[in-house]
């Protein structure tokens, strides 16, 4: 966000693609509300946003979805892109554009062109050859196969079931033909193999300018760099960039049966669909040739080669803007399990939307989302609880009791703030820059965090004052206290508008203000201006209401449980622990954390409850099987090691723990760091 005084920032922001085979669902709405978000905060601070999405149109799964629906590829795909641009919406998603195509298409006149002028800039800088290519062909039809619609055993780390271009466990990429045991997805049968020209980008004439452009800072996350280096170490292989007919996309010029593969014309799509959102309004050149304008695309990890390879070989052949940055985000798990139809955790967008108040779902992920590429998980009783403790109980609560108190005592009219003997209107008020900063550096969760925990003071404030008891004795205190707390509310909701938009425009006409930007969410309420009566903002969410959006297609096993040994001194077995790839630890973020404060639970003979500082990450609250073992006086004081993205766990009746202390031997002892600051990574 732009600091006061600062000229306005020009940006044209992506995120990926959703492809045109089926509804949006909550893996989705993980990438959209975070780009959302951002757009969201971006021009609440006054920046010059061009924001443009669309569905992803080409390709063999199109052609063959719409072959068996029996209708023509280009309707079955404008029948999709009207339910996903409808699912979009209920979750405040919008994108620039006419109202009736605001979520365009890459199947346009214009990315054809586009993806032309693409080729053609390849060809003229050399970079494209013909190559005499073996493929996998169905037996059954003689269909060349695209790499999508063969599946196989991984051939760099032997994981079964995955696609024909990529490993989603290893993330290896490799062409069809170096699977183990392939399998034609659309007929069952075994592949032959067969051959075609096909053309190809050398994609390694760019490999020196891509290791430059990648290293630059911002461009992408430094956690991600091990998979560049893995890619640039086995040398960047020719892309092929042509199918063979039958296939639904551009047909190559010069050719009958070729087409560009979709991952040429899809990203070709971020421009033209620039274009065509701005109409007659400007020129997509204005976005894509000024080197003032940031280009940021948000991706899921598991297109990163695509994004950062690839789309920018393309771009620095045409001469178009490269992106200032690509952020990278984790995958979405359910209760802790990666999304699945047959555990019933394969949830859409409108299923959920029929259940659940979408804003919820756009708050929740707001509070778990960082800058950092991680995988999020959707625990429904987490869900419901951090909603209904930190949004309804908390924020929303400050303007749901102060408002209806102030027209039952004060005709409905704030006063001028007090002095603040409290501290807490300056320190709202400072609060304002910082959350910008925050949703700049996509820390929504230190965003959310940095709200609530104020919010959580001004609700302390107004049940410690009780202003509707003070009023009998101290009418104007009690009058600066409700106008304090609304006034803390009322900010708090102010900064989360780009996670709630749809709640804090129901605020913004209760309060009768106009609408809340960075500048003014923090402005004072204008005494003796009456306040609507006061509606519904939000309502608590019910977990059993919530728990029947999963709804299993089979019955899943549940493993025998075996009985405890009563042996604590058994020998450690000396079976080794299952091998790990460097991605599944990259998921575990440790952290170094200060103890300020340590006591026993009452009630458990195991349990310590601390209060772990871990710097910008905020304050936890963690329980550790510890005492048997350690006192807590022996951790006060103390920096140890934690995990701070375990998913919250319910400890019985004592509360709920926010991460993990460590602990190293036999017996247990806690892994302490002298020297360290808390939040400092552990790596």
């Amino acid at each position: 966000m732009s600091a006061p005084n600062q000229p306005r920032r020009r940006a044209l922001i992506t995120p990926a693609l959703p492809y045109a085979n089926g509804n949006i669902h909550l893996g989705h709405l993980l990438e959209h509300i975070q780009v959302n978000t951002y757009v969201r905060a971006r021009r609440m601070a006054g920046d010059d946003v061009v924001y443009v999405c669309g569905v992803d149109s080409h390709g063999a799964a199109v052609e063959i979805a719409a072959k068996k629906q029996g209708k023509a590829p280009e309707a079955y795909v404008e029948e999709v892109r009207l339910a996903q641009q409808t699912s979009f919406e209920r979750f405040s998603v919008r994108f620039d554009g006419p109202d009736h195509e605001h979520y365009g298409s890459t199947h346009t006149p214009e990315n054809h062109q586009h993806a032309i002028r693409f080729f053609e800039a390849l060809k003229a800088a050399g970079h494209i050859t013909t190559k005499e290519v073996e493929q996998l062909q169905d037996p059954t039809d003689g269909r060349f196969l695209a790499d999508r619609f063969v599946k196989g055993t991984c051939p760099k780390c032997g994981a079964k079931d995955q696609y024909g271009d990529a490993c989603e466990n290893c993330n290896s990429t490799y062409r069809p033909t170096e699977l183990i045991d392939p399998v034609s997805v659309v007929s069952g049968a075994r592949p032959v193999l067969g051959k075609s020209s096909h053309y190809m980008v050398t994609l390694g004439a760019y490999a020196d300018r891509l290791k430059e452009y990648l290293s630059a800072a911002g461009v992408l996350h430094e956690s991600l760099r091990n998979f560049l280096d893995t890619w640039f170490n086995d040398g960047l292989k020719d892309w092929d960039i042509s199918r063979d007919g039958p296939y639904f996309g551009f047909r190559i010029p010069g050719e009958d049966n070729k087409y560009f593969y979709v991952w040429l014309d899809a990203p070709v799509g971020y421009i033209s669909l620039t274009e065509r959102a701005l109409g007659t309004q400007g020129k997509w050149q204005d976005w894509w040739r000024d080197a003032a304008v940031d280009v940021e695309h948000f991706i899921g990890k598991d297109i990163l080669y695509f994004h950062t390879l690839f789309w920018p070989a393309m771009l620095m052949a045409t001469g178009d803007n490269l992106p200032r940055a690509i952020h990278a985000h984790g995958m979405l798990t359910i209760d802790g399990v990666k999304m699945s139809k047959s555990r019933g955790t394969f949830i859409n967008a409108d299923d959920f939307a029929a259940v659940v108040e979408p804003q919820a779902l756009r708050y929740y992920y707001a509070a778990k989302l960082g800058p950092e590429p991680q995988d999020i998980d959707l625990s429904l009783e987490d869900f419901c609880n951090r909603v209904n403790a930190d949004l309804v109980n908390n924020l929303v609560n400050l303007v749901s009791r102060t408002v209806p108190l102030l027209h039952r005592l004060f005709h409905g009219k704030p006063t001028t703030l007090p002095d603040d003997h409290t501290h807490l209107v300056t320190e709202m008020q400072e609060a304002a820059h910082r959350v910008e900063g925050l949703y700049r550096s996509l820390d929504f969760a230190a965003a959310v965090r940095t709200c609530t925990e104020l919010g959580s003071k001004a609700n302390k404030l107004l049940q410690d004052t009780a202003p509707w008891e003070l009023v009998k004795t101290n009418p104007q205190a009690a009058h600066e206290t409700l106008t304090t707390a609304l006034f803390v509310g009322k900010s708090c909701l102010a900064l989360l508008k780009p996670v709630l938009p749809g709640v804090v425009e129901k605020l913004e006409a209760l309060l009768k203000v106009r609408p809340f930007t960075f500048e003014n969410a923090t402005d004072p309420l204008k005494p003796n201006t009456t306040l609507a009566t006061y509606e519904h903002l939000f309502a608590r969410l019910d977990l059993k209401v919530v728990a029947t959006l999963v709804k299993p297609t089979e019955a899943t096993p549940t493993p025998e449980k075996k009985p405890e040994k009563k042996d604590k001194k058994a020998p450690p077995s000396s079976t080794p622990p299952a091998e790990i790839v460097f991605d599944d630890f990259a998921k575990v973020d440790l952290r170094a954390a200060t103890i300020l404060e340590a006591k026993a639970v009452e009630g458990s003979d195991k349990l310590i409850l601390v209060k772990a500082d871990v710097g910008d990450l905020g304050v936890r609250d963690i329980f550790t099987g510890l005492r048997p073992h350690v006192q807590p006086e022996q951790l006060q004081g103390k920096c140890v090691v934690v995990v701070v993205n375990l998913a919250p766990r319910k400890m019985a009746k004592f509360g709920t723990s926010h991460g993990m202390v460590l602990a190293v031997g036999e017996p247990p002892r806690p892994l302490f760091v002298d020297g360290a600051r808390p939040g400092d990574r552990v790596s």
